[in-house]
């Protein structure tokens, strides 16, 4: 339930509320807190709008000041003082927070770069190097590999050494050589180097999560483009010599074909065996240079459009190509999402938001005291580290390290969200406390910018109220009525007695015990069993664990005829015999036919909703003798 509620505010968080008023009057006040016109408005149009029916702003404020008295119980109660709500809520509003952070020149200036390498394509060479698993390895690998590119400025040979130094698998047989790179194909800070040194130059060393290299830019060209195409494969792949001559007089006769005139989409069909693409008439995706194997890709860049291939072999097969069509690289406007996508896979995603909480800084002057936080680090230090008797002493002993917007970040904030698991080493626990510390001040920032956007911006405020409202009235509804109702068995009982002749039926049902079990002399042993001992109810199931084992298998059944096959059978004498699987024998044991229900757990999913909507009745009750309303009832009636 709680899952499908947050997944609606999400959803939310996109839409852009609308009837804000520059004019913000008080339309009714709740509990002592004023509900701004524009607030109303905004739910009360977003409440018409998945309705049916047309509710008017009269019948609406009903429902709208019981919503806000559920929400003043809530907070009457504690709910957002709570450190699991606080948590919860600083996740969400960090999603709704997200759009407001991020700055827009920076994704923009991240987007036209990827989009610029686009254009062009490079032709790259690279020496691979191990970085290692120490910050030592790796800076011993990167004196190795300046040392390479200043012997290949002095004259030698790059792929020499490259053969001799890299890590490549590949590069016994190409000498380092990557050739033309599709933009997005290799991590960022690979591309990047690529595109920021001169054709002919070798690059900087360049880290990726391969290792460490150096770069070396071959040549340049235009992006070809794409090209749309369809073919027909017959493989070779790992066939004999003598099947491949089969292969080539096969694809020779299907070229035969198509040339006088045969269908390509049907021959497609009948005798491609590539499987991703022979159901629909051998069709592929649009592809670039650089995606498909050299000789596939030569071919279907050199067709003219509608112009079909002679018959032509690569290492999958013999293939004949049909080019259907092409195009130019497309403007930026229509793939800007997909290169956001592609940039979500490394770091230039969170670049735009790292931006914004920067600004962030500045704007709510957040400050870090540096002699403070070295002061706590030297006392970690001193004693070899954190363990839970130091946690302990920083937050019964706060010393603060920091503030935004003039409100102090203290080492029991730091812990607040939970201790360290283990004991940490002085430089673990270095690490772990300028961690911690980032995170409170990015989510102080956070609450400090909510904060003014709340006070300033109606739209926001209106779905910012809503989140935390939202997950408020969560809490307090699961307390006051659905947790309450399923767990209040006394209550449960209680409210059938009284309710009993509100719960009938429309047929009869057999209530008691379906007993399977794997053949007649273990079912009739069982029966034996229950006729000596008559064990209760309560304890038969560990008798059957313990006794019988595996043996056999009980359940309560409550079925009227055509709800359940087993009771069809043996009680109503409708349909087979039901054995099945391993079990083969079947009886009933302390089973009956009742006409109505007898029990409160006869009907137990009827009288749980019953009961939620008798305490959601009394809970309201309550609410409207504790909270006062006051509504202005002339503003009501302008609400369009």
């Amino acid at each position: 339930m709680k899952t499908a509620f947050i997944a609606s505010l999400l959803a939310l968080s996109a839409l852009t509320p609308a009837m804000a008023k520059t004019s913000d009057k008080t339309i009714m006040t709740i509990a002592g807190k004023k509900i701004p016109v524009s607030e109303f408005e905004y739910f009360y149009h977003k409440s018409n709008g998945q309705q049916n029916k047309f509710v008017s702003p009269e019948e609406y404020a009903e429902l709208f000041s019981i919503y806000k008295m559920k929400v003043a119980d809530a907070e009457a109660a504690g709910v957002d003082t709570m450190a699991a709500f606080k948590a919860e809520f600083a996740n969400y509003c960090h999603e709704l927070m997200l759009p407001h952070i991020r700055v827009k020149a920076v994704e923009d200036s991240l987007v036209n770069e990827s989009y610029r390498h686009t254009l062009t394509e490079r032709e790259v060479s690279h020496i691979m190097l191990d970085k290692g698993n120490t910050p030592e390895m790796e800076k011993q690998a990167r004196i190795r590999l300046d040392s390479i590119k200043t012997a290949i400025k002095n004259g030698a040979d790059f792929k020499e050494l490259a053969r001799k130094y890299s890590i490549d698998g590949s590069v016994q047989y190409n000498g380092g050589t990557l050739g033309f790179l599709p933009v997005g194909r290799l991590p960022y800070s690979f591309e990047k180097a690529t595109y920021d040194t001169p054709v002919g130059e070798l690059s900087e060393i360049v880290e990726t999560p391969f290792g460490l290299h150096l770069i070396k830019v071959e040549s340049e060209r235009k992006n070809a483009g794409e090209v749309l195409a369809q073919h027909i494969l017959v493989l070779t792949q790992g066939k004999t010599p003598e099947e491949q001559a089969i292969a080539k007089a096969k694809i020779d006769s299907i070229y035969e074909v198509v040339i006088a005139g045969g269908d390509f989409d049907e021959l497609a069909m009948k005798y491609s065996e590539d499987p991703g693409s022979a159901r629909d008439g051998g069709k592929l995706p649009w592809f670039g240079k650089g995606r498909m194997v050299p000789e596939f890709e030569e071919t279907s860049f050199t067709l003219n459009d509608g112009e079909i291939s002679k018959p032509f072999e690569t290492s999958y097969g013999y293939h004949i190509v049909k080019r259907i069509s092409h195009r130019d690289v497309r403007p930026l406007n229509e793939v800007r999402e997909a290169i956001l996508e592609n940039m979500k896979r490394d770091d230039r995603y969170a670049a735009p938001e790292k931006a914004g909480y920067e600004q962030l800084k500045k704007r709510y002057n957040a400050l870090v005291f540096t002699a403070e936080l070295d002061a706590v680090k030297s006392e970690i230090s001193k004693k070899e580290g954190l363990d839970s008797a130091m946690c302990a002493a920083l937050v019964t002993n706060p010393v603060t390290v920091a503030e935004v917007n003039k409100k102090k970040i203290t080492t029991a904030d730091l812990f607040a969200s939970g201790m360290p698991n283990s004991s940490m080493s002085s430089g673990e626990a270095s690490e772990f406390i300028d961690y911690q510390l980032e995170k409170v001040i990015d989510d102080r920032l956070i609450e400090a910018e909510a904060a003014t956007l709340v006070a300033t911006d109606p739209d926001f405020r209106n779905v910012y109220n809503e989140y935390r409202d939202g997950m408020m009235l969560f809490e307090i509804a699961n307390k006051e009525v659905w947790s309450k109702a399923s767990s209040d068995e006394d209550g449960l009982k209680r409210y059938f007695e009284t309710h009993k002749s509100k719960y009938k039926w429309d047929a009869s049902k057999f209530k008691g015990y379906v007993v399977y079990t794997r053949n007649d002399s273990i079912g009739e042993a069982f029966a034996k069993y229950l006729e000596t001992e008559r064990p209760s109810i309560d304890s038969l199931a560990d008798v059957i664990a313990n006794r019988f084992e595996s043996q056999i298998r009980m359940e309560r059944v409550l079925a009227a005829k055509g709800d359940d096959k087993v009771v069809d059978a043996v009680v109503f004498k409708s349909g087979d015999t039901l054995a099945k699987g391993p079990w083969k024998y079947v009886t009933l044991y302390q089973g009956k036919v009742i006409d109505s229900p007898e029990e409160m757990s006869d009907v137990r999913g009827a009288v749980i909703a019953d009961y939620q909507n008798e305490l959601e009745k009394q809970w309201v009750e309550r609410l409207k003798r504790k909270y006062p309303i006051k509504v202005d009832k002339k503003l009501l009636k302008s609400v369009q």
